[in-house]
């Protein structure tokens, strides 16, 4: 097997991460598919006010919190499970959402996955494999990278089906869209 140089990979590095972050523009803002991911908490104001007044600030909560394993077991946290509400919840630093920095994150996140799927495919493919194989190979090692990932999340902090599929469909859109990008710019 003679390997491709990452060198030789350059354009369709930078075209997946091109055509993956154009991609999720379009599915998350042009399509309906993440219209229901989220919805906002009853009672909002009176919800918002009391986490002001109790001091929860930036960071990642579990509620009711288990001080530790022994506690998990104590007739009263069991109480606590039981009355709800239970939950995990991500909260951010307060202001305005600046879109540019998590873009700009997206974005470096295309060009790593890119990356790899690049140093993986020059490493199991000939120069001049035909479209169709590099496909297959990148393809499907991108909707792995991209798609599967999101599984164990949902199982453990138990994001909604329908979250959990409209997140696997962009893996599958971003996948594929970096199979073409490799499969048309493949070394001869």
């Amino acid at each position: 097997m003679v390997h491709v140089p990452l060198t030789q990979l350059w354009l369709p590095i930078l075209l997946a991460t091109v055509l993956t972050f154009f991609g999720g523009f379009v599915l998350h803002m042009l399509l309906p598919l993440h219209k229901s991911d989220w919805k906002g908490l009853p009672n909002e104001a009176d919800a918002l006010a009391a986490m002001r007044k109790a001091g929860v600030g930036p960071g990642m909560y579990l509620f009711p919190f288990p001080t530790d394993m022994k506690a998990m077991r104590s007739p009263e946290f069991i109480k606590k499970q039981e009355e709800g509400p239970c939950g995990i919840m991500t909260i951010r630093q307060p202001g305005p959402v600046s879109m540019g920095p998590y873009l700009g994150k997206q974005l470096a996140f295309h060009l790593v996955i890119s990356f790899f799927l690049a140093y993986l495919a020059s490493r199991t493919l000939d120069p001049g494999t035909a479209y169709l194989q590099v496909f297959r190979v990148v393809g499907t090692a991108g909707i792995l990278a991209y798609g599967a990932a999101v599984v164990p999340e949902a199982i453990w902090y138990q994001a909604s089906f329908r979250f959990t599929l409209n997140q696997v469909i962009d893996g599958i859109v971003w996948g594929l869209l970096t199979a073409g990008s490799f499969g048309a710019f493949w070394p001869k």
